[in-house]
């Protein structure tokens, strides 16, 4: 009996011998493991498993807004911070976006702030790699307060504004759970003039918030996945 196990424990330890080189390559890569399996005559099949990338993004951009509204001959031209939070699967998502920008005018005697809040739908038109590509649109609702410094007015008004957008944007895939994106959005928006601020305005032109405006807004950030 011990002389029928010496040949198969030689055959045995031979096979792993040879199998030594080959297990040494099967580590980790980008795209998941690879799985290698062995019988008697050596071979493999190769599997590769792609992690799922994360679904949640939570934003922060810088962002930037050119009207076609005027001043005092002076063009609009608002600026500031914003974030969102979006929803991704392969190739659609969903984003709700919060921005906050202001400017002023007319050597700082009208003063600007409005609150854009965007709900967005996202079709990327290139999905996979370092750089995704996307059309964006959806509603805007814009909340504005302008403050008057005169020296004989001091007052201030709130209006509110509501709209379409829809443009073309970008994300710049740094890892798995961090990419830089940017975004360029045509908008164009109604005032609201169910309110008092609106309403005074309703017969008066020119407004200091037109009936409707028009605008580009760029932004440009970085976007956390989880």
């Amino acid at each position: 009996p011990i002389m029928k196990r010496v040949p198969l424990a030689l055959a045995t330890l031979l096979v792993g011998l040879t199998t030594l080189p080959s297990l040494a390559n099967a580590r980790p890569c980008c795209y998941g493991y690879r799985v290698r399996y062995y019988r008697a005559h050596p071979h493999y099949h190769v599997v590769r498993r792609a992690p799922s990338p994360p679904r949640w993004s939570l934003g922060l951009h810088g962002t930037g807004v050119s009207t076609d509204q005027m001043f005092d001959g002076e063009p609009v031209m608002l600026g500031g911070l914003g974030g969102h939070l979006r929803y991704r699967s392969y190739r659609w998502a969903a984003e709700l976006a919060l921005d906050a920008i202001g400017g002023e005018f007319v050597e700082g005697k009208i003063r600007r702030v409005s609150i854009p809040i965007q709900a967005s739908a996202l079709l990327y038109l290139i999905p996979e790699g370092t750089l995704n590509l996307y059309l964006i649109g959806g509603l805007r609702v814009q909340p504005t307060i302008i403050r008057w410094n005169y020296p004989t007015v001091q007052d201030e008004q709130e209006f509110a504004e509501f709209g379409l957008h829809g443009g073309i944007g970008a994300d710049l895939n740094i890892s798995p759970y961090f990419a830089l994106t940017a975004d360029l959005r045509f908008f164009g928006v109604m005032r609201a003039d169910a309110d008092a601020a609106g309403s005074y305005y309703s017969e008066a032109e020119p407004a200091v918030l037109p009936k409707d405006s028009t605008g580009l807004q760029f932004s440009f950030g970085g976007s956390f996945r989880f």
